[in-house]
């Protein structure tokens, strides 16, 4: 018996610390998706973060603590919605057609679209006054230009582009259809739906890729 309670007492601070790691989770997720919807409907600038405290429901210290500026809790923000913050893989990179690696670049620009759309429009506004969200905006161009290179150097080690054409030129159109600016321009501007991106990227990628 005093084995048995003595293994139960050694693992309650484990689960105490596992239930404390989960409230922590818990709270930046409250934190980001109120952040989020304020930097959207506010801007970058009118969003304080007493008011994201606020909005999440929590302490103006919780915040300050787990972001330290608001330029660092954007930044979270946007990696958090951007599915091109994390490197290309799976089909993107796997497929064993062109086919099958244009259709999953396709879906990569409309989720980017869907996801990251209105935060890279606030992102692209607040760069002009703040040169903390300039970098941040940096950051994402380089992190999408990235991507864009390593699916189109895949392409071109596995054979699977035509010989008009290179890496560096599917780099190129890639970052001019769907890198981040392309992606403000055509939500913001002139009020393009993923759907219709999607259509427009697949069709309009694959002309330059058979026409030359």
């Amino acid at each position: 018996m005093r084995r048995m309670h003595s293994m139960t007492s050694a693992a309650t601070p484990a689960a105490k610390s596992g239930l404390r790691r989960e409230q922590v989770a818990l709270t930046e997720r409250r934190v980001l998706e109120a952040a989020t919807g304020l930097f959207i409907e506010r801007g970058y600038v009118a969003t304080s973060l007493l008011a994201v405290a606020e909005a999440a429901g929590v302490s103006p210290r919780t915040v300050y603590v787990r972001f330290h500026s608001k330029a660092r809790l954007f930044e979270r923000c946007l990696e958090t919605s951007a599915v091109g913050g994390q490197p290309l893989v799976g089909p993107a990179l796997e497929g064993l057609i062109l086919d099958q690696r244009l259709d999953a670049i396709v879906e990569m620009g409309r989720s980017t679209m869907e996801r990251s759309a209105a935060l890279l429009g606030v992102a692209a506004q607040a760069a002009a006054v703040e040169p903390e969200i300039a970098a941040v905006e940096r950051v994402a161009m380089q992190r999408a230009l990235g991507d864009f290179r390593a699916f189109a150097e895949r392409l071109e080690s596995d054979g699977l582009l035509p010989r008009a054409v290179t890496a560096a030129a599917v780099t190129d159109i890639l970052w001019v259809l769907a890198g981040p600016r392309a992606i403000v321009s055509l939500t913001t501007d002139r009020g393009w739906t993923p759907a219709r991106f999607a259509t427009w990227l697949d069709v309009t990628l694959r002309a330059f890729l058979r026409g030359r």
